[in-house]
Protein backbone atom coordinates (compact mmCIF):
# COMPACT_ATOMS: atom_id res chain seq x y z
CA UNK A 1 0.00 0.00 0.00
CA UNK A 2 1.22 3.92 -0.73
CA UNK A 3 1.13 5.67 2.17
CA UNK A 4 0.25 9.41 0.96
CA UNK A 5 0.95 12.12 2.87
CA UNK A 6 -2.07 13.92 4.26
CA UNK A 7 -2.87 17.19 5.13
CA UNK A 8 -5.57 17.89 8.15
CA UNK A 9 -7.10 21.34 7.68
CA UNK A 10 -9.15 22.15 10.99
CA UNK A 11 -10.86 25.23 10.70
CA UNK A 12 -12.50 26.56 13.82
CA UNK A 13 -13.96 29.58 15.80
CA UNK A 14 -14.88 29.12 19.30
CA UNK A 15 -14.44 25.51 19.88
CA UNK A 16 -12.23 25.74 22.97
CA UNK A 17 -14.28 23.23 24.68
CA UNK A 18 -13.73 20.49 21.72
CA UNK A 19 -11.05 21.01 19.78
CA UNK A 20 -8.79 19.16 22.40
CA UNK A 21 -10.82 16.25 21.62
CA UNK A 22 -10.31 16.23 17.99
CA UNK A 23 -6.49 17.03 17.98
CA UNK A 24 -5.94 14.18 19.97
CA UNK A 25 -8.14 12.08 18.27
CA UNK A 26 -5.41 12.70 15.56
CA UNK A 27 -2.68 12.26 17.35
CA UNK A 28 -4.23 8.69 17.76
CA UNK A 29 -4.34 7.95 14.60
CA UNK A 30 -2.68 4.51 13.50
CA UNK A 31 -1.32 6.03 10.38
CA UNK A 32 2.32 7.10 10.23
CA UNK A 33 2.31 10.36 12.04
CA UNK A 34 5.20 11.79 10.24
CA UNK A 35 3.06 11.78 7.04
CA UNK A 36 0.30 13.92 8.81
CA UNK A 37 0.52 17.81 8.75
CA UNK A 38 -2.58 19.59 11.09
CA UNK A 39 -3.06 23.30 9.64
CA UNK A 40 -5.29 24.68 12.36
CA UNK A 41 -7.19 27.53 11.05
CA UNK A 42 -8.58 29.87 14.31
CA UNK A 43 -10.74 32.35 12.58
CA UNK A 44 -11.19 35.25 15.04
CA UNK A 45 -12.04 33.01 18.04
CA UNK A 46 -12.49 35.40 21.27
CA UNK A 47 -12.65 32.20 23.42
CA UNK A 48 -10.23 30.45 25.34
CA UNK A 49 -9.55 28.37 22.11
CA UNK A 50 -5.18 29.82 21.43
CA UNK A 51 -4.91 29.08 25.45
CA UNK A 52 -5.80 25.50 24.48
CA UNK A 53 -4.09 24.96 21.48
CA UNK A 54 -0.31 26.31 23.37
CA UNK A 55 0.25 22.97 24.37
CA UNK A 56 0.23 21.61 20.87
CA UNK A 57 2.10 24.09 18.71
CA UNK A 58 5.33 22.34 18.58
CA UNK A 59 2.56 19.50 16.43
CA UNK A 60 0.51 21.34 14.46
CA UNK A 61 0.69 24.43 11.64
CA UNK A 62 -1.42 27.50 13.49
CA UNK A 63 -2.75 30.13 11.75
CA UNK A 64 -4.71 32.63 13.37
CA UNK A 65 -6.91 35.40 11.35
CA UNK A 66 -9.40 37.74 11.76
CA UNK A 67 -12.81 36.48 11.42
CA UNK A 68 -14.23 35.70 7.94
CA UNK A 69 -16.68 32.60 8.14
CA UNK A 70 -15.71 29.32 7.38
CA UNK A 71 -15.34 29.52 3.52
CA UNK A 72 -12.53 32.08 4.52
CA UNK A 73 -10.81 29.35 6.93
CA UNK A 74 -11.01 26.45 4.35
CA UNK A 75 -9.32 29.17 1.86
CA UNK A 76 -6.34 29.43 4.21
CA UNK A 77 -5.94 26.29 4.75
CA UNK A 78 -5.96 24.40 1.67
CA UNK A 79 -3.13 27.82 0.55
CA UNK A 80 -1.09 26.10 3.49
CA UNK A 81 -1.47 22.49 2.55
CA UNK A 82 1.65 20.57 1.02
CA UNK A 83 0.42 16.99 0.83
CA UNK A 84 -1.27 14.49 -1.41
CA UNK A 85 -4.45 14.25 0.35
CA UNK A 86 -6.48 16.72 1.74
CA UNK A 87 -9.14 16.21 4.31
CA UNK A 88 -10.92 18.41 6.89
CA UNK A 89 -11.83 18.06 10.99
CA UNK A 90 -14.45 20.60 12.09
CA UNK A 91 -13.44 21.38 15.32
CA UNK A 92 -15.85 19.83 17.34
CA UNK A 93 -15.63 16.49 16.06
CA UNK A 94 -14.03 13.01 16.39
CA UNK A 95 -11.87 10.57 14.28
CA UNK A 96 -11.75 6.74 14.94
CA UNK A 97 -7.81 6.20 15.27
CA UNK A 98 -7.74 3.97 12.11
CA UNK A 99 -9.87 6.58 10.29
CA UNK A 100 -7.24 7.69 7.91
CA UNK A 101 -5.45 4.48 7.30
CA UNK A 102 -8.64 2.93 6.22
CA UNK A 103 -9.25 6.01 4.05
CA UNK A 104 -6.10 5.74 2.45
CA UNK A 105 -6.32 2.09 2.01
CA UNK A 106 -9.45 3.19 -0.26
CA UNK A 107 -7.40 5.59 -2.18
CA UNK A 108 -4.89 2.61 -3.33
CA UNK A 109 -7.99 0.55 -4.32
CA UNK A 110 -8.54 2.41 -7.46
CA UNK A 111 -6.27 5.56 -9.00
CA UNK A 112 -8.88 7.65 -10.63
CA UNK A 113 -10.77 7.74 -7.47
CA UNK A 114 -10.50 11.52 -6.18
CA UNK A 115 -12.91 11.31 -3.75
CA UNK A 116 -13.36 8.93 -0.06
CA UNK A 117 -16.19 8.92 2.14
CA UNK A 118 -17.81 6.98 5.07
CA UNK A 119 -20.38 7.12 7.80
CA UNK A 120 -20.16 8.43 11.50
CA UNK A 121 -22.09 8.53 14.73
CA UNK A 122 -23.62 11.18 16.42
CA UNK A 123 -22.57 12.45 19.85
CA UNK A 124 -24.06 14.84 22.09
CA UNK A 125 -21.41 17.68 24.02
CA UNK A 126 -20.43 15.30 26.54
CA UNK A 127 -19.13 12.52 23.87
CA UNK A 128 -22.00 10.47 24.60
CA UNK A 129 -23.53 8.28 21.19
CA UNK A 130 -27.07 9.54 20.01
CA UNK A 131 -26.86 7.67 16.81
CA UNK A 132 -24.57 4.54 15.78
CA UNK A 133 -24.85 5.58 11.99
CA UNK A 134 -25.87 9.32 10.68
CA UNK A 135 -26.77 7.55 7.27
CA UNK A 136 -29.45 5.77 8.54
CA UNK A 137 -30.52 7.84 11.16
CA UNK A 138 -31.47 10.45 8.96
CA UNK A 139 -32.35 8.97 6.23
CA UNK A 140 -29.41 9.26 3.85
CA UNK A 141 -28.29 6.20 1.12
CA UNK A 142 -25.33 4.59 2.28
CA UNK A 143 -23.14 3.13 -0.33
CA UNK A 144 -23.17 5.18 -3.05
CA UNK A 145 -19.32 5.42 -5.01
CA UNK A 146 -18.68 6.52 -8.82
CA UNK A 147 -19.64 9.89 -10.47
CA UNK A 148 -21.92 10.87 -7.75
CA UNK A 149 -22.90 14.76 -8.44
CA UNK A 150 -26.35 14.35 -8.72
CA UNK A 151 -26.76 12.22 -5.67
CA UNK A 152 -25.32 15.01 -3.37
CA UNK A 153 -27.37 17.63 -5.75
CA UNK A 154 -30.48 15.81 -4.38
CA UNK A 155 -29.56 15.52 -0.79
CA UNK A 156 -29.02 11.36 -1.19
CA UNK A 157 -25.53 11.75 0.55
CA UNK A 158 -24.47 14.07 3.40
CA UNK A 159 -21.65 16.22 2.80
CA UNK A 160 -20.30 16.19 6.31
CA UNK A 161 -17.18 18.29 6.34
CA UNK A 162 -15.25 15.27 8.83
CA UNK A 163 -16.15 12.40 6.62
CA UNK A 164 -14.80 13.39 3.60
CA UNK A 165 -10.95 13.04 1.77
CA UNK A 166 -10.02 14.36 -1.62
CA UNK A 167 -6.79 14.24 -3.37
CA UNK A 168 -5.23 17.27 -3.83
CA UNK A 169 -5.33 17.50 -7.52
CA UNK A 170 -9.27 17.33 -7.37
CA UNK A 171 -9.06 20.22 -4.39
CA UNK A 172 -6.85 22.46 -6.28
CA UNK A 173 -9.40 22.69 -9.60
CA UNK A 174 -12.29 23.84 -7.14
CA UNK A 175 -9.67 26.53 -4.98
CA UNK A 176 -10.49 28.89 -3.73
CA UNK A 177 -14.12 28.89 -2.18
CA UNK A 178 -16.59 31.68 -2.69
CA UNK A 179 -16.37 33.48 0.44
CA UNK A 180 -19.86 34.68 0.70
CA UNK A 181 -20.75 31.03 1.76
CA UNK A 182 -22.01 31.24 5.11
CA UNK A 183 -23.79 27.50 5.36
CA UNK A 184 -23.55 24.43 3.57
CA UNK A 185 -19.56 24.72 2.80
CA UNK A 186 -19.04 20.80 2.77
CA UNK A 187 -21.92 20.60 0.25
CA UNK A 188 -20.33 22.92 -2.40
CA UNK A 189 -16.73 21.56 -1.87
CA UNK A 190 -18.21 17.53 -1.74
CA UNK A 191 -20.38 18.71 -5.02
CA UNK A 192 -17.97 20.51 -7.26
CA UNK A 193 -15.10 17.73 -6.08
CA UNK A 194 -17.46 15.27 -7.34
CA UNK A 195 -17.83 17.17 -10.80
CA UNK A 196 -13.63 16.09 -11.08
CA UNK A 197 -13.37 12.79 -9.81
CA UNK A 198 -15.51 9.38 -9.18
CA UNK A 199 -15.73 8.68 -5.41
CA UNK A 200 -15.75 5.70 -3.50
CA UNK A 201 -18.08 5.13 -0.12
CA UNK A 202 -16.20 2.63 2.78
CA UNK A 203 -19.14 1.56 5.21
CA UNK A 204 -17.21 2.16 8.33
CA UNK A 205 -18.21 3.93 10.70
CA UNK A 206 -14.50 6.18 11.12
CA UNK A 207 -15.86 9.35 13.08
CA UNK A 208 -18.38 11.04 15.58
CA UNK A 209 -20.35 13.88 14.25
CA UNK A 210 -20.75 15.97 17.32
CA UNK A 211 -24.34 17.56 17.78
CA UNK A 212 -24.55 20.48 20.41
CA UNK A 213 -26.50 23.85 20.82
CA UNK A 214 -24.14 25.63 18.09
CA UNK A 215 -25.20 23.25 14.72
CA UNK A 216 -27.49 26.19 13.63
CA UNK A 217 -27.96 24.01 10.35
CA UNK A 218 -28.53 20.72 11.80
CA UNK A 219 -30.61 22.23 14.58
CA UNK A 220 -32.65 25.28 12.02
CA UNK A 221 -35.62 25.25 13.71
CA UNK A 222 -35.04 25.10 17.16
CA UNK A 223 -35.02 28.90 17.94
CA UNK A 224 -37.77 30.25 16.00
CA UNK A 225 -38.56 31.16 12.02
CA UNK A 226 -36.11 33.44 11.91
CA UNK A 227 -33.47 31.78 12.03
CA UNK A 228 -34.95 29.17 9.76
CA UNK A 229 -35.40 32.21 7.40
CA UNK A 230 -31.49 32.72 7.43
CA UNK A 231 -30.18 28.79 7.04
CA UNK A 232 -32.70 28.72 3.75
CA UNK A 233 -31.33 32.21 2.27
CA UNK A 234 -27.99 31.21 3.10
CA UNK A 235 -28.11 27.04 1.58
CA UNK A 236 -29.63 29.04 -1.31
CA UNK A 237 -26.75 31.60 -2.07
CA UNK A 238 -24.49 28.24 -2.15
CA UNK A 239 -26.30 26.24 -4.33
CA UNK A 240 -26.55 29.77 -6.67
CA UNK A 241 -22.56 29.40 -6.69
CA UNK A 242 -22.71 25.92 -7.24
CA UNK A 243 -25.13 26.32 -10.54
CA UNK A 244 -22.84 29.34 -11.31
CA UNK A 245 -19.59 27.73 -11.54
CA UNK A 246 -21.09 24.41 -13.15
CA UNK A 247 -22.58 25.97 -15.59
CA UNK A 248 -19.31 28.13 -16.68
CA UNK A 249 -17.32 24.57 -17.15
CA UNK A 250 -16.84 22.40 -19.65
CA UNK A 251 -13.98 20.39 -18.37
CA UNK A 252 -16.05 17.43 -16.41
CA UNK A 253 -15.74 13.85 -17.38
CA UNK A 254 -18.53 12.54 -15.18
CA UNK A 255 -21.56 12.18 -17.29
CA UNK A 256 -24.76 13.76 -17.39
CA UNK A 257 -24.90 16.27 -14.39
CA UNK A 258 -28.73 17.49 -14.33
CA UNK A 259 -28.58 21.15 -12.90
CA UNK A 260 -32.37 21.31 -12.59
CA UNK A 261 -32.06 18.94 -9.17
CA UNK A 262 -30.39 21.48 -7.40
CA UNK A 263 -32.30 24.24 -9.11
CA UNK A 264 -35.41 22.82 -7.87
CA UNK A 265 -33.31 22.36 -3.99
CA UNK A 266 -32.36 26.58 -4.61
CA UNK A 267 -36.26 27.18 -5.51
CA UNK A 268 -37.30 25.43 -2.29
CA UNK A 269 -34.89 27.22 -0.11
CA UNK A 270 -35.71 30.94 -1.48
CA UNK A 271 -39.71 30.08 -1.40
CA UNK A 272 -39.26 29.30 2.49
CA UNK A 273 -37.34 32.27 3.25
CA UNK A 274 -39.76 34.29 1.39
CA UNK A 275 -42.20 33.01 3.04
CA UNK A 276 -40.58 33.18 6.54
CA UNK A 277 -39.26 36.71 5.83
CA UNK A 278 -42.41 38.06 5.25
CA UNK A 279 -42.94 37.71 1.97
CA UNK A 280 -45.34 35.18 0.93
CA UNK A 281 -46.30 36.31 -2.22
CA UNK A 282 -42.49 36.42 -3.83
CA UNK A 283 -42.49 32.86 -2.76
CA UNK A 284 -45.47 32.15 -3.88
CA UNK A 285 -44.71 33.01 -7.17
CA UNK A 286 -41.09 30.89 -7.32
CA UNK A 287 -44.04 27.71 -6.88
CA UNK A 288 -43.51 27.04 -11.02
CA UNK A 289 -39.81 26.62 -10.42
CA UNK A 290 -40.20 23.72 -8.11
CA UNK A 291 -41.54 21.80 -11.27
CA UNK A 292 -39.08 22.19 -13.85
CA UNK A 293 -36.54 19.50 -15.55
CA UNK A 294 -37.20 15.81 -15.28
CA UNK A 295 -39.22 14.78 -11.84
CA UNK A 296 -39.23 12.02 -10.06
CA UNK A 297 -41.84 10.90 -7.83
CA UNK A 298 -40.05 12.02 -4.74
CA UNK A 299 -39.59 15.49 -7.19
CA UNK A 300 -43.32 15.71 -7.27
CA UNK A 301 -44.15 15.09 -4.04
CA UNK A 302 -41.80 17.49 -2.42
CA UNK A 303 -43.11 20.12 -4.85
CA UNK A 304 -46.37 19.42 -3.84
CA UNK A 305 -45.94 19.87 -0.13
CA UNK A 306 -43.42 22.71 -0.49
CA UNK A 307 -46.15 24.32 -2.87
CA UNK A 308 -49.00 23.69 0.15
CA UNK A 309 -46.81 25.01 2.90
CA UNK A 310 -46.01 28.29 1.14
CA UNK A 311 -49.83 28.93 0.38
CA UNK A 312 -51.81 27.92 3.62
CA UNK A 313 -49.32 27.15 6.42
CA UNK A 314 -48.67 29.99 8.78
CA UNK A 315 -45.04 31.28 9.33
CA UNK A 316 -44.68 30.21 13.58
CA UNK A 317 -45.53 26.57 12.05
CA UNK A 318 -42.92 26.35 10.34
CA UNK A 319 -40.06 25.17 13.12
CA UNK A 320 -42.55 23.04 14.56
CA UNK A 321 -42.99 21.26 11.12
CA UNK A 322 -39.07 20.99 10.92
CA UNK A 323 -39.13 18.89 14.01
CA UNK A 324 -41.88 17.14 12.98
CA UNK A 325 -40.08 15.94 9.28
CA UNK A 326 -36.57 15.12 11.44
CA UNK A 327 -38.86 13.11 13.36
CA UNK A 328 -40.55 11.09 10.57
CA UNK A 329 -37.51 10.84 8.08
CA UNK A 330 -35.74 9.20 11.24
CA UNK A 331 -38.59 6.38 11.39
CA UNK A 332 -38.36 6.24 7.82
CA UNK A 333 -41.72 7.45 7.54
CA UNK A 334 -40.97 9.93 4.96
CA UNK A 335 -38.54 9.45 2.30
CA UNK A 336 -38.05 13.18 0.72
Amino acid sequence: MKYYSVSVIIPTYNNGRFIKDALESLFNQTYPQELMEIIVVDDGSTDNTREILKEYMDKIIYVYQENKGIAGARNIGISRAKNEIITFLDSDDIWHEERLLRVIKKFNERQDNGIVYHPFEVIDSLGSVIHRNFYKNFGYTEGLSGWITNDIFSGRIFCGGSSFAFRRSVIERIYPIPEGIKRGIDYYITAMSSYYAPAEYTPDILGKYRLHSRNTTMLAGHNGYKELAMVNKDFAYMRQKVIQRVSNLDDYNNGEIDLSIIRRMKAKEEIFYNVLAGERFQGIKRIPALFKGKLSVKDLLRGIVVSFMSLFIPTFLYPKLVKVYGLFKRLKIIYF
